[in-house]
């Protein structure tokens, strides 16, 4: 498994990808994925190449209400293909490239523009979203919700 700056790193540049299909700068990025994840093998870097285009027709076809939906299946499929990548190569390849693609998505990031998507998190994992000392916390959920609260420690425990 990856240490967590790893797995960030991933996560960024699955959503990157989602961000990023569509725009002006999606023909350079794609390339310069395709690279990053292929590290030059021209055979892998076209089906790599298609797997993108795949995703930016997705995004683009998608309306209404599932649009939401369908870029963070997206943005999480390409976060599990980042992240394979990564845990593919040895210790000192692995955190050059994750700087390499650390790059590729700050350079992303620098050159969005238009309006700025909603805040939020995609997540395929468990997210935990904690108040304390009588703050309040919320988030939207899709799915099933357990509450429970926090057990009574022993008298004895002071």
């Amino acid at each position: 498994m990856l240490p967590e700056d790893l797995r960030a790193i991933a996560a960024e540049a699955g959503i990157a990808v989602v961000e990023t299909a569509g725009t002006k700068r999606w023909t350079s990025f794609e390339q310069q994925v395709a690279s990053w994840l292929t590290q030059g093998d021209r055979l892998v870097e076209q089906a790599e190449i298609a797997r993108l285009k795949e995703t930016a027709t997705a995004l683009r076809t998608a309306t209404g209400a599932c649009s939401p939906n369908v870029a963070a299946q997206h943005a999480f499929a390409w976060q599990v293909h980042f992240t394979n990548a990564l845990e593919r190569l040895g210790a000192n390849a692995r955190v050059a490239a994750a700087e390499r693609l650390r790059g590729l998505v700050r350079d992303h990031s620098a050159d969005i523009t238009g309006p700025t998507p909603a805040p939020g998190v995609i997540s395929g994992e468990n997210v935990r979203i904690q108040a304390d000392h009588g703050s309040f916390a919320a988030g939207v959920v899709n799915g099933d919700v357990h509450l429970a609260s926090p057990s009574v420690p022993d008298p004895a425990q002071g």
